[in-house]
């Protein structure tokens, strides 16, 4: 049973809003780190190869952080330590990337940044979900609170850069970092089961990763992340090349986690109500949609508006079935490495691949609807391979547990 009980309802209620706290702190700092990077990168010199070298260079370490930080939390027993030393030493790294521009410099100090921000977020989850216990229909109210995190920051962003120039991003990235470094003090360490000998063994999580269902849905979440690429790698210097102003710019950046936002609310009974797996394919199918739109139309600010709130799918309802599928899909003992494997393999494996190839065809904006079509045909085999997947029981509709509290 979870510490934080209906018997222990005030620091239940306290816990979830250090923990909303915490992903407002974490999606902050994020909402000036992906959609700005390229901005801050084409300031310093870089043409749009070197940009998605740049990017996929730093995003292959999201590949090797996660599963040396879920090692080294499993064998501690407490997750918290990795968390509060990647938001330090990601302090200290920023306030490096302040002083240098070559290109290698620059390189080594993203990936640094990139192996110790991934130690953040999976044990961010991994905490969230122990702390709910059987109450983990609240994780799409305390998630939500990064959502409003990345709107806060996402609006203002752009102007900020256009009044402090290029310059100002790693001291604004490095600002941000203290309140999330404060809250993470706070949190509390979750009592996690202990394993269980048919559990513990490597070979039972290798035996686990290895069938049908996993794969098919790890295959859909690299396609999906590799069809992201472009869009978090070029889409505000996109936007600026089709005549947008900065403060438009944050605006529609803002907007689409606006629209997380109404997802995120409603998320829980979806999930409930319909198969993980059919919710990930609609997902994907609007993202191919999302995508195509992107490269055609972007230009008229109504079509944009509306490939803006697509976002509900591609992040928010789809990041929401794919937490709750491992969640489900993995013994308690395994959660750390399964939420490991998936943001190393499916999200840093595709985000890297991604870019790589983004930045090939981007050619300075000129083939920026070429990248954004196969963007669309990447996400639309996902959809086929999350099709694939064999559908699991929906779970019964269940009561509000007495005692939950309100996360904000």
């Amino acid at each position: 049973m979870s510490p934080f009980s209906a018997q222990q309802e005030p620091a239940f209620a306290r816990q979830c809003r250090r923990l909303s706290w915490s992903y407002f702190g974490y999606f902050a700092v994020l909402a000036l780190l992906v959609p700005y990077l390229a901005v801050y990168l084409d300031g310093l010199g870089f043409d749009s190869r070197q940009i998605g070298e740049l990017i996929a260079l730093s995003t292959i370490c999201r590949i090797i952080g996660p599963p040396v930080w879920a090692g080294l939390s499993d064998r501690a027993g407490k997750l918290l330590p990795a968390i509060r030393l990647g938001v330090f030493a990601s302090f200290v790294l920023l306030l490096f990337m302040t002083q240098v521009s070559s290109y290698w410099s620059v390189a080594i100090g993203l990936g640094l940044i990139s192996f110790f921000w991934s130690a953040i977020l999976p044990q961010l989850e991994v905490v969230t979900l122990s702390s709910l216990g059987a109450q983990h229909q609240l994780y799409s109210r305390i998630r939500l609170g990064g959502s409003l995190g990345f709107i806060v920051v996402a609006l203002f962003a752009a102007e900020l850069l256009a009044w402090g120039g290029y310059q100002a991003y790693p001291w604004f990235a490095a600002g941000l970092l203290i309140p999330l470094a404060l809250m993470s003090l706070r949190l509390a360490e979750p009592t996690r089961e202990v394993a269980t000998a048919e559990e513990a063994p490597s070979d039972a999580f290798f035996r686990r990763i290895r069938r049908k269902p996993f794969l098919l849905f790890m295959f859909s979440s690299l396609c999906l992340q590799m069809s992201f690429a472009p869009f978090y790698a070029f889409f505000a210097l996109y936007l600026d090349q089709l005549g947008y102003a900065p403060m438009a710019i944050g605006a529609l950046i803002a907007l689409g986690v606006v629209a997380e936002v109404g997802m995120f609310m409603i998320a829980g009974r979806l999930l409930v109500r319909f198969s993980v797996s059919r919710i990930i394919a609609v997902c994907l199918g609007i993202t191919a949609l999302r995508w195509w739109l992107l490269g055609h139309v972007a230009d008229v600010i109504l079509w944009l508006l509306l490939i803006q709130l697509m976002h509900a799918f591609s992040f928010a309802l789809h990041h929401s079935a794919a937490i709750r599928f491992l969640h489900q899909y993995f013994p308690t003992a395994q959660h750390s490495r399964g939420q490991a494997l998936y943001v190393s393999i499916g999200m840093g494996g595709g985000g890297a691949m991604g870019a790589w190839l983004a930045g090939l065809s981007w050619q300075q904006g000129d083939g920026a609807t070429t990248t954004f079509m196969v963007a669309a045909a990447l996400t639309f085999v996902g959809m086929l391979a999350a099709l694939a997947m064999p559908r699991e029981p929906r779970e019964p509709r269940k009561s509000r547990v007495r005692g939950s509290a309100p996360v904000s």
